[in-house]
């Protein structure tokens, strides 16, 4: 049921913040930043999908909310210390 709840809350809570949610001194674009990361957060916190997909939206939302372009949102998810810890962790041994 909370799956279901946050599933539906999420893009509806983006999109009431989108209209209705506007900050004296917030830009545009820091408006529809703030919209998205509340829709992930939702996400987030009620599972409503794979939290790895969830981690996902970002690179969708941003862009077609223009609150970043794409180069930059996705910049970070393809950072070199991100690669770096990725290819380090799978070489551990946890024993």
């Amino acid at each position: 049921m909370k799956k279901k709840i946050g599933l539906i809350l999420g893009p509806l809570a983006f999109v009431i913040f989108l209209i209705f949610g506007q900050f004296e001194g917030l830009s545009n674009s820091g408006q529809s930043v703030l919209a998205s990361t509340l829709w992930i957060a939702i996400w987030w916190v009620t599972e409503a999908i794979p939290i790895a997909a969830t981690a996902l939206l970002p690179i969708i939302l941003f862009p077609l909310s223009e609150g970043m372009e794409l180069s930059t949102t996705t910049e970070s998810y393809g950072h070199k210390y991100v690669f770096l810890y990725l290819g380090g962790i799978p070489n551990c041994n946890w024993n």
